[in-house]
């Protein structure tokens, strides 16, 4: 980020972590009904946060992934199509975290 930019990479910093907490569990949709889960890994890197779930032996068809905070609202929705065997999976969600001052030329 250059010397002269409004936002300094600090703010990525203490947008990631604030979502990083925010991730408190997760849910899965398996066969029509949801599952709880917990947090497997959650990474940060320059300006991307990783949050990841593991789903061990269960088996069924996987259609959606869901993050939610510890008052359970549901903050990141990730829909899937995978037939999951009796093998492990892990779903991964990353975020890309920018963040830009917005000049006059684009309010305009």
């Amino acid at each position: 980020m250059a010397e002269n930019q409004v936002v300094k990479p600090v703010v990525i910093d203490w947008i990631s972590a604030l979502l990083e907490d925010k991730a408190h569990r997760s849910k899965v949709k398996f066969n029509g009904q949801y599952v709880n889960y917990e947090i497997y890994k959650k990474m940060r890197d320059e300006n991307t946060l990783r949050i990841y779930v593991y789903l061990e032996t269960e088996e069924g068809y996987v259609e959606e992934a869901q993050l939610l905070t510890a008052s359970g609202e549901v903050w990141a929705v990730k829909p899937f199509s995978i037939e999951k065997k009796d093998d492990g999976l892990i779903i991964a969600f990353e975020f890309d975290i920018q963040v830009r001052e917005r000049g006059v030329s684009d309010a305009l």
